[in-house]
């Protein structure tokens, strides 16, 4: 990755929950991990029911998340997509589609359990995101 989208990555990666809480030089390290992809708008990113075999960070652009035929959210730059179901090695319980263009930067399963395992604050950021996003859904049923 070259140097200028070596840093536009890393800045990505630090607003992200899931990878704030780790060192430039630890985000450097992640990003080079990383493979980018671009999609074009409508195009599926994942499919409900499909296996987990990797998570995304989103660089540029806006996703749309749709469980069960209908829109659940929508995803924009720094957030992260399918880290659950790598996570829990279920299939996905989405499908999440670019609304537009979009960029976003790829990690295979394998690489999030390395992650996971070597890199200091990473376990914990993912912690971290997971609990957020129950509070929010609890709140969300809740009202």
């Amino acid at each position: 990755m070259a140097g200028g989208m070596l840093e536009t990555v890393v800045r990505a990666l630090s607003r992200s929950h899931l990878f704030g809480a780790l060192s430039p030089e630890q985000l450097r390290k992640v990003a080079q991990r990383g493979e980018l992809l671009q999609l074009a708008e409508g195009e599926e990113l994942l499919r409900e029911g499909d296996p987990s075999q990797a998570f995304f960070l989103i660089l540029s652009g806006a996703a749309i998340v749709r469980a069960q035929d209908r829109e659940v959210t929508e995803l924009g730059p720094s957030d992260v997509i399918g880290e659950m179901g790598v996570l829990l090695d279920k299939p996905r319980t989405a499908t999440v589609a670019a609304a537009g263009p979009m960029v976003v930067l790829k990690y295979d399963a394998a690489v999030f359990d390395a992650m996971f395992e070597r890199v200091p604050g990473f376990g914990l950021g993912v912690c971290r995101a997971l609990a957020g996003r129950l509070e929010q859904t609890t709140r969300k049923h809740a009202s």
